[in-house]
């Protein structure tokens, strides 16, 4: 049980998450069911600038603190969770429990690991982080009434799949070699939806997006908006998203849009599948192999061959009919 934990006193909680857009909005889940829960969260992350216009202000998003002074920060809180995403950060906050610098810190392990004690919360790799994390709250958090909230501020509601034909297609990822589907079969997606009579829109970052111009040499329209509120407006307001293991469909699900991912592995996507609404995933038919010391690393160099067009067209058309 967590030492003299979220009983019915206030207490300030530090949650502490990976880099990620994801795993922002799924932490957040973490930090807003402790705001209902009667405590005082703040969710520290290094996006902090761009995840904070998503939210209220009831919660505080701030930037990671550097190594040098995480532990005096941070001993100003009553509890700290940490999602253990295997940053120096990560250990480092390890070490200090382990040398009992620190205590009440309660770790969420995506993975089994030797650092695991009965305080912490270790994931189920057949649910997805979200369910994950409404557990972690219950089990590890000892709060009530817990849901899947995470306190995202809506767009205004009346735009609300206002263009049912519009389909907002992200081809980019944190990882392009392991996450990212081949552009060249983005395209041919986009072009077969076009001609169903659906508007497919690419949107990748202004940063991205020199690397995109076969988009827009293809004739698919390219959107590229500078503030993250901008873009969960314009994929609120349309019909469908689809896009890779990514923060930005997590985005589209938490908006409620109905969201098709496409992954080239999946144990990981079983993990880490959008879920906030209804949502179905690609991935190849069988798992691929990766042979990395004879240079056939087929699963991460090559998936992309093993997700047809055809295969995904008609993941699309099961989303429709469940939308």
């Amino acid at each position: 049980m967590v030492p003299s934990t979220p009983d019915c006193k206030q207490k300030k909680f530090a949650v502490i998450c990976a880099n990620g857009i994801g795993d922002a909005l799924l932490m957040m889940t973490v930090a807003y069911q402790l705001k209902r829960g009667g405590h005082i969260p703040t969710l520290f992350h290094d996006k902090s600038a761009i995840i904070s216009p998503l939210f209220d202000d009831t919660i505080s998003i701030q930037n990671h603190p550097p190594l040098s002074h995480l532990e005096t920060v941070l001993s100003s809180f009553d509890f700290i969770v940490l999602e253990n995403d295997h940053s120096k950060r990560a250990y480092f906050l390890l070490t200090l429990r382990n040398e009992k610098k620190i205590k009440n810190l309660i770790v969420l392990f995506p993975k089994p690991s030797s650092q695991f004690r009965k305080t912490d919360f270790l994931f189920d790799p057949k649910l997805p982080v979200l369910t994950n994390l409404t557990k972690s709250c219950r089990n590890a958090l000892k709060l009530k009434n817990v849901t899947s909230e995470n306190g995202l501020c809506l767009p205004n509601q009346k735009n609300y799949r206002s263009y049912p034909n519009r389909i907002v297609i992200h081809p980019s990822s944190q990882d392009p070699k392991r996450k990212s589907w081949s552009l060249p079969r983005f395209l041919k997606l986009a072009q077969t939806l076009k001609n169903q009579g659906y508007f497919p829109v690419f949107t990748v970052s202004p940063k991205e997006r020199p690397f995109f111009h076969a988009i827009e040499d293809s004739g698919v329209d390219l959107i590229s908006l500078s503030h993250l509120s901008d873009l969960s407006a314009y994929i609120y307001a349309s019909g469908f998203f689809i896009g890779n293991d990514s923060g930005i469909g997590h985005l589209a699900s938490n908006l409620k849009i109905p969201t098709l991912t496409i992954s080239g592995h999946p144990k990981r996507i079983r993990l880490w599948r959008p879920n906030w609404h209804k949502g179905l995933v690609v991935t190849p038919l069988f798992p691929l192999p990766n042979f990395k010391g004879i240079g056939l690393a087929i699963r991460e160099n090559a998936w992309s061959h093993f997700i047809s067009i055809k295969r995904t067209l008609k993941a699309f058309n099961q989303l429709k009919e469940i939308a």
